[in-house]
């Protein structure tokens, strides 16, 4: 009597068989690169600018412009500080909740643009009247940095100042001809620029509520 074709017996070598060329012909897993990867992916991301400007004297005390980005989700608001009679003040908050917008990371990334990174702080000129701290604040991929810097008068420093000498007087060496020094320039237009970024930044129903924030002031 013929024994029959053991069927189950060769289905099992074949997929015994499948899995060993499917090993050798499929590259191994780089796990590394994987694990990197979603590092990335999941790594928080939080950029943040504002700019305060504090006034020696009313109608307005004090301006704020604030922007941030948390994950993809923007948010942005302005504060004013303003006089309400002669001997009152009254804060107002215009605010727009996060929402998944572009507009702060496109604003952010112009600041780098103008050099924001790079912007030194400055002692009072001009107009000393109002004074301007600006801060910016990034987190990517575990890394974070901060520059905050100070300054008066954004115009001053863009237009009107002009050349910075640095005499060094030697006990020993003959004086310097006065005529003849190189003096070292210090226009800057990018205090002026950067104002103006947070100025113009946001929709237009932002900037009107703004507008009318700060009409106020001056009724």
């Amino acid at each position: 009597m013929k024994r029959p074709f053991p069927v189950g017996l060769a289905i099992g070598v074949f997929i015994v068989v499948a899995i060993i060329v499917s090993i050798k012909l499929v590259p191994p897993i780089d796990w590394k690169r994987l694990t990197s990867a979603e590092r990335v992916q999941t790594a928080p991301s939080d950029i943040y600018a504002s700019l305060d400007v504090r006034y020696d004297k009313a109608p307005v005390f004090e301006e704020t412009y604030a922007m941030e980005d948390k994950n993809g989700a923007s948010s942005f608001e302005y504060t004013i500080v303003r006089a309400n009679g002669p001997s009152q003040r009254v804060k107002e908050t215009i605010k727009v909740p996060p929402m998944a917008t572009y507009d702060v990371s496109f604003f952010f990334g112009q600041l780098v643009n103008d050099g924001v990174w790079e912007l030194p702080s400055q002692p009072p000129r001009g107009d000393t009247s109002a004074h301007y701290t600006l801060t910016v604040r990034q987190t990517e991929d575990y890394k974070s940095g901060k520059h905050v810097a100070t300054f008066t008068d954004p115009h001053y420093w863009a237009a009107v100042a002009g050349r910075e000498f640095h005499i060094h007087l030697s006990p020993k060496g003959p004086l310097p001809n006065l005529l003849q020094l190189q003096g070292e320039g210090v226009r800057d237009p990018r205090y002026q620029q950067i104002v103006n970024d947070f100025r113009k930044f946001g929709p237009a129903a932002f900037r009107a509520a703004i507008a009318r924030a700060r009409s106020h002031a001056h009724a």
